[in-house]
């Protein structure tokens, strides 16, 4: 068991390596010049956490170069993420700086988004950015009951911009504040205001909701542990439960908006497994000898959900995950044998101590994981090492609830194996 942890801790630490070792944040981009003159080349997919800098290179093998937003007038990726130069205002101090802010759509009415907050501009006062905003607000309702209230700003600035255009109004008073529904909402108003063919909307070809189905695969070891604080489970807390490993299978979708943001997606993922665990404690209580024989035999389908990040990469891409699990058992047998004897010498008293309702139907859990794509035409395969915390084991209702006598908890260590279509 020690040479799979070994194995799991090693791949692990190779995994996390990737993205600081050879992976490049680099893509076929461009940059536009104050002058307007456009240098093709590499550009850094992400700017500073400020969104002020961006790197560019001519070719992947030239320095780097680094751009402020005080530099250029804007940069981009063909098809994909095009940023402008802006100024922003702040009104706290009234300062402004310049800054890269995303353009999703320009024409009569542009809409950008800095830092995840939505701007809008019209093209006969470039000048001028409208941030488009929730606030909250508390009042005291009819039952005299102090509760908060939206208050959308948003909507007044877009009723305010989009006077010219008397039938979307309606449509701008239940507008969301969301990329797909301000996008859909500033285009459809370009072509009410006769702008339609000057219009271009960033992005266009990326999907806004993509589902990628896969199988997948793992080698997982799991450990089991009690901890007692009554008298009744002390065959628990002097329990030492073997470690098991073993295989489970099934399958995983990827869900996310390559739209909004290639690199999130969505982990919802099935499998199935069995394992067992055993036991054989013996301890002495008020001077009486307890010997035992425990027996756990377990079936589950392992249902985990969780929040993927991938790092930049082309043929392997390193990713992150974390969320959480939940086991529905369909096997969940507890057989427990108990022998006493009042002296060392005696003959023991067998107790028949079985308990078909001991395991919980549900068990709940923490998952965290780390692991690389291998990119193969438009397939991936992954690799991934992960860690589950489980919670209780046992169903509650089987034990003391007054004095919560018993805890239990899993501790498992898989390494994955995935194929994704």
């Amino acid at each position: 068991m020690k040479n799979l942890y070994k194995l799991i801790s090693l791949c692990v630490v190779a995994l996390l390596s990737i993205p600081a070792a050879a992976q490049s944040d680099y893509k076929p981009g461009y940059v536009v010049m104050p002058q307007g003159d456009t240098l093709q080349g590499q550009v850094s997919y992400r700017t500073d956490a400020l969104g002020k800098t961006i790197g560019f290179k001519k070719t992947s093998q030239s320095a780097t170069t680094s751009y402020t937003a005080n530099d250029i007038a804007g940069y981009g990726f063909p098809g994909d993420r095009n940023f402008r130069t802006r100024t922003l205002d702040h009104a706290d101090t009234l300062a402004a700086e310049y800054v890269f802010m995303q353009e999703l759509v320009r024409g009569t009415m542009s809409l950008y988004l800095y830092r995840g907050t939505f701007f809008v501009e019209k093209n006969d006062n470039s000048s001028k950015l409208h941030k488009l905003y929730i606030t909250k607000e508390t009042y005291v309702n009819n039952y005299g009951v102090t509760a908060q209230r939206d208050i959308n700003h948003h909507v007044r600035v877009l009723n305010t911009l989009m006077l010219d255009c008397f039938a979307m109004l309606s449509k701008i008073e239940r507008v969301k504040l969301a990329e797909k529904n301000l996008v859909d909402l500033v285009k459809e108003y370009n072509s009410c205001a006769g702008g339609a063919e000057e219009q271009t909307t960033f992005k266009e070809s990326k999907k806004w909701f993509a589902i990628k189905p896969g199988f997948v695969g793992a080698i997982s070891h799991t450990s089991l542990n009690f901890s007692a604080s009554d008298e009744t489970y002390l065959h628990l807390e002097h329990a030492e439960f073997n470690t098991n490993t073993y295989p489970t299978f099934g399958i995983a979708l990827l869900l996310n908006s390559p739209r909004i943001n290639e690199l999130a997606s969505l982990l919802v993922e099935g499998r199935y497994f069995t394992n067992s665990y055993q036991a054989d404690p013996s301890y002495v209580w008020f001077d009486s000898y307890y010997d035992n024989q425990i027996e756990i035999e377990l079936s589950a389908i392992k249902l985990t959900t969780a929040l993927r990040y991938d790092f930049a990469g082309k043929t392997l891409q390193p990713f992150v995950n974390a969320g959480g699990f939940v086991n529905l058992f369909n096997q969940r047998d507890y057989k427990h044998t108990q022998y006493v004897r009042r002296t060392q010498s005696s003959t023991p008293t067998e107790r028949n101590r079985d308990n078909a309702e001991f395991i919980s139907k549900v068990q709940q859990g923490l998952m965290l994981g780390a692991g690389s794509y291998l990119h193969i035409n438009k397939h991936r395969l992954s690799l991934e090492a992960r860690y589950e915390f489980g919670l209780d084991l046992h169903e509650h209702n089987a034990v003391n609830k007054i004095n919560n006598s018993l805890d239990s908890d899993t501790r498992t260590v898989s390494l994955l194996l995935g194929f994704y279509f």
